[in-house]
């Protein structure tokens, strides 16, 4: 390859990475706003503020505010989350926070869930309406243990500290012995997730004097 060539590539890939910033500047195909708050919600100043949020402008609020070759794509992968907001201002019945600062958000989007577009609508199904669950093998959880069972059709409450099966046709494995809690695969409600930590309502009182 001669130095004319190699120049003519790097010029169109130049040009190539320019388009594609200048797609990730450009407006929303719908404006953040219109995802703001109800008049008769009850924390409807803490929504408000966070939907007028400058860092809006570089995290979309909802999937189909973004174009084709929109690179906020991946700042909607990493740190976006189209369920509850990147402040958390719709987590529950109740804000994570009635402060929207930038620190709010790194501790919701970036600490606590990161990549929760990614492991919920990129490779998770929960979108999906319907969601199959077949748990192959569990042990615990009301009876001894299950083979091929429907796991949606459990009863409430029953939870086997061992699970092996396939949400929406992708695997998953649990593991959930004393206090530790493990779990590493697809939900049922199709997100990917990875857990590994103590499970505090296992965790038995020590009697006083112990």
């Amino acid at each position: 390859m001669n130095s004319g060539t190699a120049l003519r590539r790097v010029s169109r890939f130049s040009v190539g990475l320019s388009l594609l910033g200048l797609t990730s500047c450009s407006a929303y195909k719908v404006p953040t706003t219109a995802y703001g708050p109800r008049a008769s919600d009850p924390f409807y100043q803490v929504r408000l503020k966070a939907v007028q949020s400058s860092i809006y402008h570089y995290v979309p609020r909802k999937t189909e505010q973004l174009r084709a070759l929109d690179l906020r794509w991946l700042s909607w992968c990493v740190a976006g989350n189209d369920d509850d907001g990147i402040f958390g201002e719709y987590s529950g019945k109740t804000p994570y926070s009635t402060n929207i600062n930038f620190g709010v958000f790194c501790s919701w989007s970036i600490l606590r869930n990161p990549f929760h577009n990614f492991d919920c609508y990129v490779i998770g199904t929960a979108r999906w309406r319907n969601h199959y669950n077949l748990s192959v093998l569990d042990l615990g959880g009301g009876k001894p243990a299950r083979v091929f069972s429907n796991a949606a059709n459990w009863p409430k409450g029953a939870d086997p500290f061992f699970d092996f099966g396939f949400n929406d046709f992708k695997p998953y494995l649990k593991w959930n012995p004393w206090i530790v809690d493990f779990f590493l695969g697809w939900r049922k409600n199709g997100s990917f997730e990875i857990k590994l930590r103590p499970d505090l309502h296992k965790r038995r009182a020590r009697p006083t004097g112990s």
